[in-house]
């Protein structure tokens, strides 16, 4: 497959707009659902306020949804690969364009707060998405300074019952604070996104009751397939 079909171009306004508007679309979808998971993590604290423990099934689901939702927002925010979307790489590529003399698109200022949220956005995807070794690095010097047990034979396979609340409540706090950190960075999006387009853009939540179709699948699995990959069933309609 060609590169025109793996990459898409930022070349004009047009298309500019186009990755932004999507950018921005699947950003709100996900803050959404997070924003729900993280009152449902909420709800779970505020109803064992006076437990020691929580059950570790309640915290896993949850901590399943939020990581879920967490790690797509990282790669919309902050991945920087040639092939995928992301505001990181956007605006990257139109800095580049504008640093060349370039000025047929142009970029709105952020802050320094916003710049280094991107730049950790970045590393978080890339420490998120991948089991690091530092963490079983990490893991041994605990072992070797007698605050943690790593038994080789039998291989235990640990399943906990229970969580401490304080752990629970770690797990919403960074949620939390990750939220509001990629609201600033998904409302720098939306101010380039009204500097290209030239005004004012809202961003209204519409329920529909018409069920998602198996044809939402097709765009899907034409980009799998660019990628090498091999899709189950092609949709036709």
């Amino acid at each position: 497959m060609g590169k025109e079909q793996k990459q898409f171009p930022l070349d004009s306004k047009e298309n500019c707009c186009i990755y932004l508007c999507r950018i921005i679309s699947s950003c709100e979808l996900c803050m959404d659902k997070f924003k729900k998971y993280n009152t449902q993590t909420k709800d779970e604290l505020e109803k064992n306020k006076h437990a020691e423990v929580i059950s570790h099934d309640t915290y896993s689901e949850l901590c399943d949804k939020t990581y879920n939702v967490m790690s797509y927002l990282l790669n919309l925010l902050g991945d920087c690969q040639t092939t995928s979307i992301s505001y990181f790489k956007y605006r990257q590529q139109i800095q580049k364009r504008i640093n060349r003399g370039s000025v047929d698109i142009p970029l709105a200022t952020i802050s320094p707060e916003v710049s280094e949220l991107l730049s950790a956005f970045n590393k978080m995807r890339n420490w998120q998405n991948h089991v690091p070794e530092s963490l079983l690095i990490a893991e041994m010097d605990m072992v070797r300074a007698g605050t943690m047990e790593f038994p080789m034979n039998p291989v235990e396979i640990t399943h906990y019952q229970f969580v401490t609340y304080q752990y629970f409540e770690h797990l919403y706090l960074s949620n939390m604070e990750f939220y509001e950190n990629a609201r600033k960075v998904i409302q720098a999006a939306k101010r380039d996104y009204s500097l290209l387009m030239g005004e004012s853009i809202v961003y209204p939540r519409v329920y529909s009751a018409i069920p998602l179709g198996i044809g939402k699948s097709k765009p899907t699995n034409v980009s799998a397939k660019v990628q090498g990959l091999h899709a189950e069933n092609d949709i036709e309609n």
